[in-house]
């Protein structure tokens, strides 16, 4: 099959769908469900793109072949309440997320020099693992780990399944189109771009730790990763007129509905005084939370359209497997 990604996403869609409707899940799970069943395949083929260029693509293809069956146990975590019975499938999930992160460094260990844009994505694999763990946690029956309770816990599987992934990849893919015509040195990256990269990259990590530091420092991490989306919008927005006009029309609706997101946030985190808690999140009510839905898939399904090639490597830039 030439583009798994696709058909395990539209199978995925349906099923995703489903669960809704027969289950009486959360917005908060239906959300990570998203992730699994339909933004994560997507996103791994794209980051893969030739699946036998070497061993470390070949390993992340098999990954992709093999999703759906982890992707429902992923689910199924999320469907039970915290039990034992939840632990033993979101270990699944997690297992599978570990595999996909192996493929991340063996990916990074392959190259002899560093692309920005592909260290983005292969970063992105890291928190994939992160929030794979973070679902694990939240599904054992001891009310939390440390300073997080089980919703708490859930809450940052989301963040770093619908977040800190989604953008590091498609980070990564905005790189890949920039970079397309930048001839064969891998290390002709403009300094912009690379700032972009470590602030989305280092971002998560800011919003992980701020969590321990009081109220000032987790205001400033709220603050700070609606200013990493606003700046990727307006910087896609402008590049918009070179894409194709269906393209260009996903583009601009998933700029608009990145600065709802934004206000969104911040007037019913303001309105509620709850800037200061890792729970304000889940106060978004269920449209916030569809504005989120919509905003990453309208940019993954953007950044698929774009004609985006990684830049080859010479034989000498790379690693002898």
């Amino acid at each position: 099959m030439r583009k798994p990604g696709r058909w395990l996403a539209v199978v995925g869609f349906f099923l995703w769908m489903v669960w809704k409707i027969t289950l009486p899940v959360g917005w908060l799970e239906f959300s990570i469900g998203f992730s699994l069943f339909v933004l994560l395949p997507l996103l791994l083929e794209e980051a893969v793109q030739k699946p036998h260029a070497n061993k470390a693509e070949q390993w992340l293809w098999q990954c992709l072949v093999c999703l759906f069956p982890f992707a429902v146990s992923g689910v199924l975590s999320l469907s039970l309440p915290p039990g034992w019975e939840g632990v033993g499938w979101g270990g699944l999930w997690f297992i599978y997320t570990i595999l996909i992160a192996v493929g991340g460094c063996w990916r990074i260990r392959f190259r002899n020099v560093v692309q920005v844009e592909e260290v983005s994505i292969d970063v992105g694999f890291l928190y994939l693992a992160v929030g794979g763990l973070f679902l694990f946690l939240s599904r054992f029956p001891i009310g939390g780990f440390g300073p997080f309770s089980d919703r708490e816990l859930t809450i940052l599987a989301l963040f770093f399944h619908g977040v800190a992934f989604l953008l590091a990849l498609v980070t990564g893919f905005f790189g890949r189109y920039r970079m397309r015509s930048g001839g064969a040195d891998p290390l002709a990256v403009d300094w912009p771009y690379r700032v972009l990269v470590g602030a989305t990259l280092i971002s998560p990590l800011i919003v992980f730790f701020s969590l321990w530091y009081g109220r000032e420092a987790i205001i400033f991490s709220v603050v700070l990763f609606p200013l990493l989306i606003a700046w990727m919008c307006l910087w896609w927005f402008w590049l918009s007129v070179e894409f194709k006009p269906w393209v260009q029309t996903a583009m601009i609706l998933s700029v608009l509905m990145g600065a709802s997101i934004i206000g969104g946030a911040f007037w019913r985190g303001w309105s509620l005084g709850r800037l200061s808690s890792v729970g304000m999140i889940a106060l978004i009510p269920p449209y916030g939370f569809f504005s989120a839905l919509l905003f990453s898939w309208l940019i993954v399904f953007a950044w698929r359209g774009v004609e985006k090639s990684r830049r080859l490597l010479t034989p000498g830039q790379l690693k002898k497997e």
